[in-house]
């Protein structure tokens, strides 16, 4: 894939753009100010933002996306589904979360599977929390979103 397909819009945390290849959700992005490439929508980013509007607005609890995430090992693969699971409106440790991959004595990879998620908010990296329930740290990867991935809300 040369040219991904993308789309913008402007939610309670800044520019978001969904990322596509035409068949598939493979990165969203954000940032506090618009990107200067213009929109090059295809049906998946255009479903994306209608669904992260729906949640934005309280409408939608969950996502019902096509999701590839190629490029990505088995277990950062592992961590996103376990990731997925993290129930709207509730929060987990890094322990816990650790703890739910199999992974009791990871709360560090924990972290950086956080750190590291292409598609913040659908995979709710915002839901996990240092023990003392305040937000983690962590520096982001490639990802702007990633950094602010804590301050997304449910």
């Amino acid at each position: 894939m040369t040219t991904p397909y993308q789309m913008t819009f402007h939610s309670p945390l800044g520019w978001i753009r969904a990322v596509s290849d035409g068949k598939a959700l493979i990165r969203l992005d954000w940032d506090q100010s618009h990107w200067d490439e213009p929109d090059k929508p295809d049906d998946v980013s255009r479903e994306t933002i209608s669904q992260l509007r729906e949640y934005f607005t309280g409408d939608r609890l969950g996502f019902d996306l096509p999701i590839n995430l190629e490029g990505r090992s088995e277990t950062a693969r592992h961590w996103m589904n376990v990731m997925m699971q993290i129930r709207y409106g509730s929060t987990i440790t890094y322990k816990e979360f650790a703890a739910a991959a199999g992974k009791p004595r990871a709360p560090r990879a924990a972290g950086t599977a956080c750190a590291s998620n292409p598609i913040p908010i659908i995979y709710p990296c915002h839901r996990v929390v240092k023990s003392d329930g305040t937000m983690g740290h962590y520096g982001g990867g490639q990802l702007t979103a990633s950094r602010q991935c804590r301050q997304s809300g449910p």
